[in-house]
């Protein structure tokens, strides 16, 4: 089938959504399917476009700064470029994965030619408000604004996917009408343990360096293991704006050296670093999955993460992994410790993350996303 892809976040960027979209259209262009991707330019223009196989194909339109965000892009395409693409290639579905102005043109062109459509909600666009450099962005009146912006655009959707549980319930509390949920998916073959010397004090986190990850909460965590550990060690990996306030944290709580950020890992090295780790930990109250939790118990690590939305889902608390409430650096200090001190413990943790991420294999999520295109055709 012939599918048409709509996000205002691609390569090279490097997040959650990237890493969905990536994957989903790799395997589905290998089992024949023909993906096109409508997305933003790179704002780097000296990026060299990649070649991603003969059936994926990308479009690439001009962004827009109405909203000042590092490494947020909104694409804004011309609507009789959009009409005359979709018109060549009639697609058999649309799939929107961000609900923007691309969205919107989706939207519109997908009634105009009669093609069913699938919205993917990837982020919890009002918990995310209090990190964008607005007035409103605490208020009340920002929060029930953005839900009905989000009623309005995905009870458009013939169908509403998302990628846990918690946020299932989250959209239908809201007023979304046609949800389904849907792991974005993990390739387990990929991310099973790889051998490797530890040490047992190697503490690691991955994911967009952002301030609505609290890896400020990491820190501080970490700096009371190193009051009493001076051989642990942080691992961090990716970029994003609140990196260089991080790196001036960790100077100031004096203990630098212990504290490595690693900057963006290309996809396919994170296997080896996940390999490298002891333990993973998380603090970050926005996780609509947490696809890098997935990656993590996919390589077998135990899991230290906060009891805050889809993470509870995955992260069992006693079994492969802690839960602590949101912000309590030192209750997340405390899980870390106990699992760094029981080499048993972190191995059982371990076993347990691999088996309960075989619920979210990507081959299987694949399968499932073929029979929602096709029950909509």
């Amino acid at each position: 089938m012939k599918i048409a892809l709509f996000t205002d976040t691609f390569i090279p960027n490097i997040n959650g959504i990237v890493t969905s979209i990536l994957n989903s259209s790799k395997i589905l262009a290998k089992k024949g399917h023909k993906l096109y991707i409508f997305t933003s330019e790179p704002k780097d223009k000296n990026f060299k476009k990649p070649n991603l196989g003969k059936n994926i194909f990308v479009f690439y339109y001009p962004i827009t700064n109405i909203i000042k965000y590092p490494d947020f892009q909104l694409a804004v395409a011309n609507p009789s470029n959009i009409l005359s693409k979709i018109k060549m290639i009639q697609p058999d579905i649309i799939h929107i994965h961000t609900p923007s102005i691309l969205g919107w043109e989706a939207l519109i062109v997908a009634k105009m030619y009669k093609i069913p459509v699938v919205g993917t909600y990837h982020t919890l666009l009002p918990d995310f408000l209090k990190y964008l450099p607005m007035n409103v962005n605490k208020s009340d009146f920002a929060k029930q604004f953005t839900w009905g912006y989000t009623r309005n655009f995905y009870n458009r959707c013939d169908l509403v996917t998302t990628p846990s549980i918690a946020m299932k319930k989250e959209l239908k509390k809201n007023g979304i009408k046609k949800v389904t949920f849907l792991s974005n998916g993990v390739d387990i073959e990929k991310f099973k343990k790889i051998k490797s010397k530890k040490n047992g004090n190697v503490i690691l986190h991955v994911g967009r360096i952002g301030y609505e990850k609290n890896i400020d909460i990491i820190l501080k965590a970490f700096h009371e293991l190193f009051k009493t550990n001076k051989k642990v060690r942080l691992v961090i990996a990716g970029k994003g704006p609140a990196l260089e306030s991080l790196v001036s944290l960790s100077k100031q709580l004096g203990m630098s050296k212990n504290v490595e950020f690693l900057g963006a890992i290309d996809h396919d090295k994170l296997p080896r670093l996940y390999s490298s780790a002891d333990v993973f930990v998380t603090a970050s109250t926005v996780e609509t999955e947490g696809l890098v939790i997935l990656e993590a118990m996919a390589s077998g690590l135990p899991i230290v993460g906060v009891n805050k939305l889809a993470i509870p889902y995955i992260v069992k608390n006693g079994r492969n992994g802690f839960l602590v409430k949101v912000g309590d650096y030192q209750k997340i200090s405390e899980s870390i410790n106990k699992l760094l001190k029981n080499e048993k413990l972190r191995v059982n943790f371990g076993r347990e993350s691999q088996k309960l991420v075989k619920d979210f294999s990507l081959g299987n999520i694949i399968k499932k996303l073929e029979k929602i295109y096709c029950s909509l055709i």
